[in-house]
């Protein structure tokens, strides 16, 4: 099973690293463990990017002992500041990204027995459940960030995509009937949707979410996919929506419709899916 869950770090870190230290901050003056932790973030960030740019092995070899000091000196200065949760967090997304996951869980369970209310070390503790397969221990974590954190898009995606992907098991074992964790699961998306309604991304997966309906409603999909269209940033995203149409089209037999939009695309990384659509296509003329 191929998961798709979120974990934005570098957005993640920052948010929360100045959400966090904002909140500890209050009137008071900035202390040295908070500005340590933002020259530690910022550093961190630099190596990443110089990572993505990397053009051969020999620079990425260079660059893999600059992370392991970063994270020593997380260590450091949790060490020297136990109760500073904001380090945590970041230390934790660290470790997450660097592969070190039972790490990178243990701090964020420490993190959580220090402030049970932060909502990123929800999301990565329901994160590492999914790893784990343990499905209905995830499900609670990600519903308590979406409680503490209900303008937040990424919760809400994280909990339909859950429900998504273990939607036989939950509905096996009784924590949901089929109707309900259908609903729940399309309501996450369309949420997430309209917190972040400029992110295409998050909008195609709400439009997507139509088809594990057992009842789906075509004409709201079609409106979904016809406002995708126009917000797609690329000519493959636009011509990929003009396929979902496409197949929309066919379901509800609307076959002149369909070999429209189909004959629209050219991507040539499209090609299997363009040709799939055709084939159904050219056998329901058959009939």
């Amino acid at each position: 099973m191929i998961l798709r869950f979120i974990v934005l770090f570098f957005a993640l870190l920052s948010l929360t690293t100045v959400t966090l230290l904002a909140e500890e901050e209050g009137p008071k003056t900035e202390t040295l463990a908070e500005r340590q932790l933002k020259a530690l973030v910022q550093r961190e960030k630099e190596i990443w990017e110089t990572l993505n740019t990397a053009t051969n092995d020999a620079d990425v070899e260079t660059l893999k002992p600059k992370l392991r000091d970063v994270a020593a000196s997380y260590d450091n200065l949790i060490s020297n500041n136990p109760d500073f949760t904001a380090a945590y967090v970041a230390y934790g997304l660290l470790l997450s990204r660097i592969g070190e996951r039972k790490a990178s869980v243990s701090i964020f369970l420490q993190a959580n027995e220090i402030d049970s209310k932060i909502p990123i070390v929800k999301n990565q503790l329901g994160n590492y459940c999914i790893e784990e397969a343990k499905y209905k221990e995830a499900l609670p974590y990600y519903l308590e960030a979406i409680e503490l954190a209900p303008e937040e898009p990424l919760y809400r995606y994280q909990l339909g995509t859950l429900l998504t992907e273990f939607m036989k098991f939950f509905i096996v074992d009784g924590t949901f009937t089929r109707e309900a964790i259908e609903k729940q699961m399309h309501e996450a998306f369309q949420k997430a949707a309209e917190l972040a309604p400029s992110d295409f991304a998050y909008t195609y997966r709400y439009a997507e979410s139509y088809y594990d309906l057992t009842e789906p409603q075509w004409e709201e999909a079609l409106t979904i996919w016809e406002r995708l269209e126009e917000m797609a940033p690329t000519n493959l995203e636009k011509q990929t929506v003009q396929l979902h149409r496409a197949n929309i089209y066919l379901k509800q037999e609307r076959f002149l419709g369909a070999r429209s939009l189909i004959n629209k695309v050219t991507e040539p990384t499209l090609t299997s899916n363009k040709q799939a659509l055709l084939d159904e296509l050219n056998k329901d003329d058959a009939k």
